[in-house]
């Protein structure tokens, strides 16, 4: 069931399209992005508007979508629980904690590293206190207990978070505006960033896809069957805070695109993990970008950060999968 991927990157490719066109004071059309490809004018300000500002923010917004999805897939197959995500877990908010540490200067020795390597140490200390709290370590795992831990540290990272920003007063604006997701500001820089370690936590993705689908048998068959279900996890939660480092890093903590994408493409393809890695791939990269130009238009000629518009669609999506799991369990 391969034809829905060949559907998705026509849809990738108009929604690209649109990100670059849409909402802009310059009167961009389709006719000026074919111009870039054939004629690039330096001299020309649309030209220079689609390649200097847009085009670094509708790549980031791809590579940022995709991450963040394919975490949460990632995260859903190994808990076995369709509420995970990286921003219900509190894997996003670790590496926002990290990040408002060093933006803000409270902590110096953390703003002398790169900025990926400061989100994937949050990323990394959150995912390790959901895998032993959980008890991701152990088999067979409590679904109860796993959402009870990643729920408690997603608020406790958050609260942090907010003291931080509160006692950092001359830097509290530019952090509370990336704290809600912003992808405004991005620049090729954050495009060299995001890509490499996207790319490397989507080929670990696709290779955790065959012990995932054992997995989805049942953690005793897949055991029965060699799957090894200890290193997949250990391997699973690597991938997840690597995903999840990169898209923070560049784009801040972007609100449940890890929860909606994974439904919404098993829903399309099924429960095949070597379909469902891909699909949430284009899928999450898709939605990114729509999410982002129609959060342009929100307050056009004003910008407004992509996160807000994510949060209401996921808060309403996150609703209606709670209530079917309880109509489940009743």
């Amino acid at each position: 069931m391969w034809w829905p991927l060949c559907v998705m990157l026509p849809g990738l490719a108009l929604a690209f399209a649109l990100s670059l066109s849409s909402f802009s004071l310059f009167g961009l059309g389709w006719m000026d992005m074919w111009r870039v490809l054939i004629d690039y004018d330096p001299t020309s300000i649309k030209h220079q508007v689609l390649v200097s500002l847009r085009l670094p923010r509708a790549l980031v917004a791809i590579f940022v979508g995709a991450s963040l999805a394919v975490a949460g897939l990632v995260m859903q197959g190994m808990t076995r629980n369709e509420l995970a995500s990286p921003s219900v877990f509190g894997v996003s908010a670790g590496a926002t904690l990290t990040f408002a540490l060093s933006a803000t200067g409270l902590w110096p020795g953390l703003s002398a590293l790169p900025i990926v390597l400061v989100t994937f140490c949050g990323a990394g200390i959150a995912g390790a206190l959901v895998f032993i709290l959980g008890g991701l370590h152990r088999a067979p795992i409590n679904p109860v207990r796993v959402v009870l831990a990643g729920v408690a540290l997603n608020f406790l990272f958050l609260s942090l978070t907010r003291a931080i920003v509160i006692l950092a007063d001359e830097n509290a604006y530019g952090v509370f505006h990336w704290l809600t997701g912003s992808i405004g500001n991005a620049t090729f820089a954050d495009v060299r960033l995001v890509i490499p370690w996207t790319l490397l936590g989507l080929i670990a993705a696709f290779w955790l896809s065959h012990p995932l689908n054992l997995l989805r048998l049942g953690e005793e068959r897949m055991q029965n069957l060699g799957g090894g279900l200890g290193r997949v996890r250990w391997l699973g939660s690597l991938t997840v805070i690597l995903l999840v480092a990169a898209g923070v890093s560049v784009a801040g903590p972007v609100g449940f695109v890890g929860l909606m994408v994974p439904h919404i493409c098993r829903f399309i393809v099924g429960q095949d993990y070597r379909l469902l890695v891909p699909m949430c791939s284009l899928t999450g990269a898709v939605l990114m970008l729509l999410a982002d130009t129609l959060a342009r238009g929100l307050r056009f000629p004003d910008d407004s950060p992509v996160g807000i518009l994510t949060t209401l669609l996921g808060a309403g999506f996150f609703l209606v999968l709670a209530r079917r799991n309880r109509a489940n369990v009743a």
